[in-house]
């Protein structure tokens, strides 16, 4: 008797830990195809918020918020990064506006990607940037968009507007150069 509720019991046992054994998690994959843990290009550097440029703000009414770059200065490397000032309000991003002139033309049109970070809720959208004339022989690209995006004080918002691609010889090349970011918004 005793040897069946033994099995038994084990039996029990087995059966329950074999779940636990199928609990294996994996890395953190994002579903979406444009997510910083899918596509390593959109992994902001750990060191990018040195850079990050915090404007002075009254925190009321219509503000616009500028950041320029030229890509030879450390850190920066096709990233330009925005730190809404902090306060109890939200600011909303009306209008994006960027530009950047790059050192030779990439092979497509460059997908340039708003990064909003607020704790650790993150926020990244696409915008296709479009070729614009250029008074330097620099290919230049432009990206005007009227938005409605809510930022909370204290938002950091960095626009990733680098471009790799593989070249001839299989290595990977970045083509970014000087480069501007202008938000303009309102408080609520």
């Amino acid at each position: 008797m005793r040897s069946r509720v033994a099995h038994a019991v084990f039996a029990i046992v087995a059966l329950c830990s074999l779940p636990l054994g199928g609990q294996v998690h994996q890395p953190r994959h994002s579903r979406y195809p444009n997510s910083p843990s899918n596509d390593p290009q959109l992994q902001i550097p750990t060191d990018q918020a040195q850079s990050c440029f915090t404007p002075a703000s009254r925190r009321n009414g219509y503000e616009q918020f500028e950041q320029f770059d030229s890509y030879p200065q450390p850190a920066s490397r096709g990233y330009l990064c925005i730190n809404i000032p902090s306060g109890d309000r939200t600011f909303v991003i009306d209008h994006l506006f960027a530009e950047a002139d790059y050192d030779s033309a990439p092979p497509a049109e460059p997908e340039w990607y708003l990064d909003s970070v607020t704790g650790s809720y993150e926020l990244m959208t696409g915008f296709a940037a479009q070729r614009a004339g250029s008074a330097t022989a620099k290919p230049h690209y432009i990206l005007s968009e009227g938005v409605h995006l809510a930022a909370a004080a204290g938002t950091r918002v960095t626009l990733i507007m680098h471009d790799y691609f593989i070249a001839a010889n299989n290595s990977v090349t970045e083509t970014p150069g000087s480069a501007s970011l202008t938000i303009l918004g309102h408080w609520e």
